[in-house]
């Protein structure tokens, strides 16, 4: 039961480089939230964990404050992502799909932090899949919370029983649920690749523009490079495409974005065909720029016929929905 003055917790989503502290009532209602530069990275550099539990617990006390609140008001802490990392608070074994959504709830993992907290600090595990061909293996950490969130949501507004979550980020994951189980992982490396292109090689100019505007023809035309060329020659092409100053940078960004993501699609179809083969839906949980340009890549794929788009914002954390559900479904509050 909750105490009478315990009416909070609060939940960290840290990742490699940030982490988010979110201050939720007895009803998962945000009630505040503050981010810091710090993460699991910063531990790897410093080579201790210090760093990061250092920085979550001046979070943890900024957010308190801001708030009148201390920490006997806390009823229960909340990690996920990095945390669980070999550089985050403990490293805690990924669980192994397939899994339930109510096995996951049961997995959680309590830490006792005794350097700053002095209290415990309920860890979410990640999730991976296990093959005996390692082309095949998948995992990911920090948004297996957020994909029973977006979940709750789609089973609440849709009529969905075999879908692909795809969350765009540094890596992109495609996670395929049936029904209320996890079944299956594919990753991608996006969101990385597209920043080191960007950042150290001669395709910096194609790929730095502020444009959130997107030309169809010319992302077609990336998938089209693709298919027929492979990931080198077609990205070549994109630096052809400035030197020989063809077409506006606009055009340039979208065809060099969709030769960056598009490999998504092609591991994406191979899981559809082999091993997915009731799935036809993609729900995407990601910003409006990453919404349209997977649309135009995913157009005229012969596995997936629907994409539903789930927004995500500052306001709004598919983090803090699937918290809420794990915990309702494990039953009981944590002293």
């Amino acid at each position: 039961m909750w105490e009478v003055k315990k009416n909070y917790i609060l939940y960290f989503d840290s990742g490699t480089s940030n982490t988010r502290a979110y201050l939720l009532d007895r009803d998962f209602r945000i009630c505040d939230s503050a981010k810091r530069t710090v993460g699991s990275k910063d531990s790897a550099i410093a080579g201790s964990n210090r760093v990061l539990i250092e920085g979550m617990k001046i979070l943890y006390d900024q957010v308190l404050e801001a708030n009148s609140l201390s920490d006997g008001d806390v009823e229960a802490i909340y990690a996920s992502g990095m945390v669980t990392s070999p550089y985050g608070l403990k490293e805690i074994p990924h669980l192994v799909l397939p899994m339930t959504v109510q096995d996951f709830a049961d997995s959680l993992y309590p830490f006792h932090e005794d350097t700053c907290f002095h209290r415990d600090i309920f860890l979410v595990p990640g999730l991976k899949t296990l093959s005996d061909d390692f082309s095949f293996v998948n995992n990911l950490r920090g948004e297996e919370i957020e994909i029973i969130g977006a979940l709750e949501e789609l089973k609440a507004e849709r009529d969905v029983e075999n879908v692909v979550m795809l969350m765009p980020g540094s890596h992109t994951h495609g996670i395929y649920i049936q029904g209320d189980q996890i079944t299956g992982i594919i990753s991608n490396f996006t969101g990385e690749l597209f920043y080191a292109l960007k950042q150290d090689t001669i395709l910096s100019p194609v790929l730095t523009s502020d444009s959130l505007e997107l030309d169809e023809a010319m992302v077609r035309k990336g998938i089209e490079n693709l298919e027929r060329f492979g990931f080198n020659r077609a990205l070549y092409i994109c630096h052809a495409m400035r030197i020989f100053e063809h077409g506006t940078p606009q055009q340039r960004l979208s065809y060099g974005e969709s030769v960056i993501m598009g490999g998504v699609r092609q591991s994406l179809e191979y899981y559809c065909e082999h091993f997915w083969k009731e799935c036809r839906t993609v729900a995407l949980v990601s910003d409006e720029f990453m919404y349209r340009l997977f649309s135009m890549i995913l157009e005229g794929s012969r596995y997936i016929d629907r994409i539903i788009w789930m927004p995500i914002s500052d306001g709004k954390s598919y983090g803090v929905s699937g918290l809420k559900k794990i915990v309702s479904l494990k039953g009981e509050r944590h002293e």
